[in-house]
């Protein structure tokens, strides 16, 4: 799964957020736990085809997020991506449950482990801490 924190330029999570993926049985493909958020390019994106993506622009709510997802879905990849075909992509509202580490980040956990596994998991986040595309 790919989480994208921001768009343009285009930045991977880090720090926090992949050892969050990693908690709720995910596994980040850009991400490193405890390390900077790393930019990557549109064509590692492309390339590397995830089967989630989970957009995160750092400090946004939700609606900002859709607002700002028209600058991915402008590239010519982005309707091929397998998470894209397949409807496994999550917008969230980052600035209150991803963007800062504190008592929070179990609330994080909950919605990744909604976001990735949906027949198992349902805590109550949905539509108002992520939304899917």
């Amino acid at each position: 799964m790919a989480c994208i924190e921001w768009i343009e330029p285009l930045m991977a999570a880090g720090n926090w957020i992949p050892e969050l993926v990693a908690l709720a049985g995910g596994m980040d493909i850009f991400g490193v736990a405890g390390a900077h958020a790393p930019w990557i390019d549109a064509a590692a994106l492309a390339e590397a085809d995830p089967d989630v993506i989970i957009v995160m622009p750092c400090g946004f709510g939700i609606d900002r997020v859709a607002e700002e997802l028209k600058l991915l879905e402008a590239q010519p990849f982005w309707s091929e991506l397998r998470a894209v075909r397949d409807a496994r992509v999550a917008l969230v509202d980052a600035n209150h449950y991803f963007s800062r580490p504190g008592p929070r980040l179990v609330d994080s956990l909950e919605i990744l482990a909604e976001i990735l596994h949906p027949d198992v998991f349902d805590f109550g986040h949905a539509g108002r801490g992520w939304r899917a595309l």
